[in-house]
């Protein structure tokens, strides 16, 4: 029989033959015809204006520019992107360009070949009349020695960065701190670091986050951070990066002050200061598709409508747009052909973005080949973007094979384009008007352009003082200190003055009192280096601890945490009692407090009026603490403490939760006890009296859970603490609590408290059929999270399987696996028996059988019903569900096929982020999910039902990446197959 091609084949060819004839068409459209044509294309804020700086052939395939104190542009040219798929040797078509403007009109005119034979350069900083370049696996610094544009100089400064995933992911964009450190990005991947130039320095090894490097020592650490292409300073040092569907992230606390408290819990660095995935919305104006469009491989990742290749982000300080844009953070988003600008504000300890309009874009192009990737501070104060310029910007490796040749990843590699945006009416002879900074430019010129209103007058100097370290600048310095008009001006002379090894305490002084607060901020942070010499200096951050801006006394207590002296342990516990309601300064306080936590504590209970959310937060973390690293004695005085102490029930229970949690990975220095760890913390030889008062305080944890009229939070807290008792004292109020009229946070908390308890009683009550049958799905994932965690509840677990109360679909592939492997013959047999069938059937197999049906009479107003069931308890979607999964709000776009086989195949593809681990703790504790956030001290996973588990490395019994994903294979089984195509229907009908 003769075999015809399939539609899909047709269509591919069809796509093939118009793209081809698109090419054709603009390859021969002259070149000035198709600028005009892409100038026409935009459309800008009103006010602002677009205009083209650079085009091909003098640039080609920027992705970083960089000008030096001479106005040169030096530009990053990714020409070989993409490198190949899969493996193969990388091209060596990178190259640096050196762009000059030769007439004096603004416009670059003249180009010359700084540096080639590169293979996927992606970032620059100028730095002593040469450019650092970041091109994983390492960073360059090349220089041109004799005057010709052409770089003669050539080293690597640093090497070992992972150059073994894809040149879309890798460590990137250079930036100079205040610090006078190069910061750069993760680019999602790691390193075993080290320089050529100090072969005796160990490796600096790390995974996934960003880092530094001291430009003169080169010097490598690791910094809070995960940024995949974009980092930015604001005028006062605070640092903010982006990554694809997180636009805007502010790394808020480093790793080494983390690291000061080997038995701190807390490993965050990172706050979402924008909307982030679905609610990161953008309003493109192109019919440009996204990954998500067409490829089924990334049904998680890029949405349409919404961010999903943020990058190249920067807080803007010039002065070519208005007042109103100063301070603002502007985004790239090139796989949309769109610059947007978000406004920022305080919001705590760190800040929040707010779009300034909607339905359009700063900057937004209907060109599908504008493919902005990058932005920067111009000379004259304009806003620069970086235009790629390409038909396809995404990388193939994320392309199914089988729809590659339908793309064109050539297309645009001969062009590029550099824009900048100035508002209307602006004119270059503005900017002429400023005394001009050059190489040639005077200490004194240097330290009053720290004052210029303008951004990258104040950077550029700061640069060259920074290199020249000229001690003729000291006296200078000092003066704009303190005398500035600007206070962004009074900060960078602080850092230089710290920089060249000369802030005097004077100075130092003066400026924690400075009228600013953005001032005091760094002033606090460089008092903790000058302390050592100046003694004095710690009552002033002492003081500094009762500031009236929070981000002061969030730094007070970073630093105050590692130094040592009289009234410190009471400023931190000011602190606390006045801003611990929030997590970055109860991880700045407690980071600081492993050798003084009976100080510590005795001051916290001084304070007087302490924000009683504050205190109990604090308290529940310190309890932990004395659990997790404290003498027994020290923690049995504390329990002890707190169980005869009267007043505010909330901070007493918090206090003991948190003191239970700690033990519970200590039960062998505590001992055990059959009623429970609570009983056990207390300990064996005590009086009838303070046994009473146990017995009491558990009857009364009974009381106030089971009561709806007490607060939620309060609730939640006894509840909690329930599962440290026994079942006997607790199943009466924790069943109690087991019904649908509780609240979702109350009900997961009694899942938790039933496991906790570990008897065989707590997993039938979850089990019962009629209770099974109440619970919502985010409460199902919640009791089946419960019942593979520990090895008492698996067989009640099968039990139910077998009865068909659960659906063994129902359960994660991964936890099958472990279930089916379990050390325990009588676990892995039944195991074995019940998940046989669907571990080792072809799933493929199931997808061709139900892609025949996908047409047969969908009905998505019933898919609501069939996701709601199924679905919501791990992904969201149109703003509601969980946040285990990717949040599914754009896969509209994606075909129903795609859909389909991400449903009955979840294991197709997993992406890293959303890969299982699997973990067991030294105390016998079970644990599965996707790790969130780690440190050298611990590790956070969020599990299948939306928990946050943190653990401490040294508690880790085993680890194991499944690369598997958490969603079970067999879905389709708790489904009919018309509930399946209803399903699909839903979730392409967006609605």
């Amino acid at each position: 029989m003769k075999k015809y091609p399939n539609k899909q084949f047709w269509i591919s060819g069809l796509l093939l033959i118009l793209c081809t004839i698109t090419i054709l068409a603009w390859q021969n459209e002259p070149n000035s015809a198709r600028i005009k044509k892409a100038l026409d294309s935009f459309k800008v804020e009103p006010g602002m204006r677009i205009e083209l700086m650079v085009a091909e052939p003098l640039v080609i395939d920027p992705v970083a520019i960089a000008f030096d104190e001479d106005r040169h542009m030096y530009v990053v040219e990714d020409r070989g992107y993409p490198d190949p798929a899969e493996g193969g040797l990388p091209t060596k078509l990178g190259r640096i360009a050196l762009l000059k403007d030769t007439n004096g009109d603004g416009k670059y005119d003249k180009r010359t070949e700084f540096a080639t034979g590169l293979t996927y350069p992606n970032g620059i900083i100028p730095w002593k009349g040469g450019v650092f370049i970041t091109c994983s696996p390492d960073i360059f610094y090349l220089k041109d020695t004799d005057g010709d544009g052409i770089a003669d100089v050539k080293k690597v400064a640093l090497t070992g960065f992972f150059a073994t995933q894809t040149a879309q992911i890798r460590m990137a964009y250079p930036i100079l701190g205040l610090d006078g450190w190069v910061y750069v990005t993760a680019g999602l991947n790691g390193g075993n670091v080290t320089s050529p130039e100090h072969p005796k320095r160990p490796a600096v090894s790390y995974t996934q986050a960003d880092g530094r490097f001291n430009p003169e020592t080169l010097e490598f650490q690791v910094t809070g951070g995960k940024s995949q292409f974009g980092l930015t300073f604001d005028s006062y040092g605070r640092r903010f990066g982006s990554s694809n569907r997180h636009p805007v992230m502010n790394m808020v606390i480093e790793p080494w002050h983390l690291k000061r408290n080997s038995n701190l819990l807390f490993n965050a660095s990172v706050q979402n200061v924008s909307k982030v995935e679905a609610e990161a919305i953008v309003y493109p104006i192109s019919r440009s598709v996204t990954s998500a469009d067409f490829i089924p491989k990334l049904i998680g990742r890029s949405h349409a409508g919404t961010f999903t290749a943020a990058s190249g982000l920067l807080v803007y300080n010039g002065t070519a747009l208005s007042p109103a844009h100063q301070g603002n953070v502007f985004i790239c988003e090139s796989a949309q052909n769109l610059v947007q600008r978000q406004v920022m504000k305080p919001d705590g300890v760190s800040f929040k973005t707010e779009l300034p309009y909607t339905e359009r874009e700063f900057v937004s192009s209907t060109d599908e080949w504008f493919r902005p990737v990058s932005l920067q501070h111009g000379p004259e104060g304009a806003l620069y973007i970086v235009d790629m310029h390409r038909k396809v910007i995404d990388h193939p490796a994320y392309v199914p094979e089988e729809a590659r040749g339908g793309l064109d990843w050539e297309g645009g590699k001969s062009d590029g384009r550099i824009y900048r945006v100035v508002r209307e009416g602006f004119k270059d002879s503005e900017a002429n008007k400023r005394p001009k900074l050059s190489s040639g430019s005077s200490v004194v010129q240097l330290v009053t352009a720290l004052s210029s209103a303008e951004e990258w007058d104040r950077a550029t100097a700061h640069r060259l003082l920074l290199e020249r370290k000229d001690k003729a600048s000291v006296t200078l310095l000092r003066k704009t200190a303190t005398e500035s008009v600007r206070p962004e001006g009074r900060t960078r002379a602080l850092w230089l003055l710290n920089s060249l090894g000369t802030l005097d305490i004077a100075t130092e002084k003066n400026a924690l009192a400075d009228k600013v607060s953005g001032v005091r901020e760094q002033a606090v942070l460089l008092a903790e280096g000058l302390s050592t010499q100046h003694p004095e200096l710690v009552q002033a951050l002492i003081s500094a601890a009762g500031d009236e801006a929070i981000r002061v006394r969030f730094n007070s207590a970073l630093v105050l945490g590692s130094l040592d002296g009289p009234g410190v342990e009471d400023a931190l516990a000011k602190v606390a009692a006045k801003d611990g309601a929030d997590q970055w300064v109860r991880a700045a306080v407690l980071s600081g407090i492993e050798k003084r936590m009976p100080a510590f504590l005795t001051s916290l209970r001084k304070q007087a009026n302490p924000n009683p959310t504050a205190f109990a937060s604090v308290m529940q973390d310190l309890g932990r603490l004395y659990g997790t690293g404290g003498s027994v004695a020290d923690s049995r005085i504390l329990f002890q403490d707190v169980l005869s102490s009267s007043g505010n029930p909330e901070w007493r229970i918090a206090t003991i939760l948190g003191l239970a949690d700690g033990v519970s990975g200590r039960v062998t220095e505590f001992g055990t006890s059959p009623k429970g760890l609570l009983y056990a913390i207390q300990g064996e030889n005590v009086s009838s009296t303070d046994r009473a008062a146990l017995d009491n305080f558990i009857g009364r944890l009974s009381s106030i859970s089971g009561n709806p009229a007490e607060s939620t939070r309060l609730r939640v807290l006894a509840a909690s603490l329930l599962g440290y008792t026994n079942y006997d004292q607790a199943q009466a109020a924790l069943q109690k609590m087991l019904v649908p009229t509780s609240p979702p946070e109350l009900l997961r908390v009694v899942v938790a408290s039933l496991t906790r308890l570990n008897d065989a009683r707590g997993a039938v009550l979850l089990t019962e059929k009629q209770a099974w049958s109440s619970y919502t799905p985010t409460l199902k994932a919640a009791v089946i999270g419960s019942l593979v965690s520990k090895p008492v509840f698996a067989n009640e677990l099968f039990t139910a399987i077998e009865k068909g109360t659960i659906k063994g679909a129902e359960i994660s592939s991964g936890d099958r696996v472990r279930l089916m492997r379990d050390k325990d013959p009588k676990i892995s047999e039944r195991a074995n028996i019940l998940f046989k069938e669907l571990e080792g059937g072809d799933r493929m197999k199931v997808y061709h059988e139900y892609r025949k049906i996908l047409n047969d009479n969908p009905d998505a107003a019933a898919g609501k019903a069939v996701y709601q069931m199924a679905c919501s308890a791990c992904h969201t979607y149109l703003g509601q569900g969980g946040k285990v999964g990717p949040d599914l709000s754009g896969v509209k776009s994606q075909p129903a096929e795609a859909l389909l086989l991400h449903i009955v195949v979840p294991n197709y593809e997993v992406l890293p982020a959303y890969q299982t681990v699997l973990i067991t703790t030294k105390d016998n504790r079970s644990f599965s999910g996707r790790i969130m956030n780690e440190t050298e001290n611990s590790m956070t996973i969020r599990t299948a039902f939306g928990t946050d588990e943190s653990i401490l490395r040294r508690n880790i019994a085993t680890l194991t990446n499944s690369g598997l994903s958490l969603m079970p294979d067999g879905l389709e089984q708790s489904m009919s197959k018309q509930d399946m195509v209803n399903l699909i229907a839903y979730l392409k009908a967006g609605k």
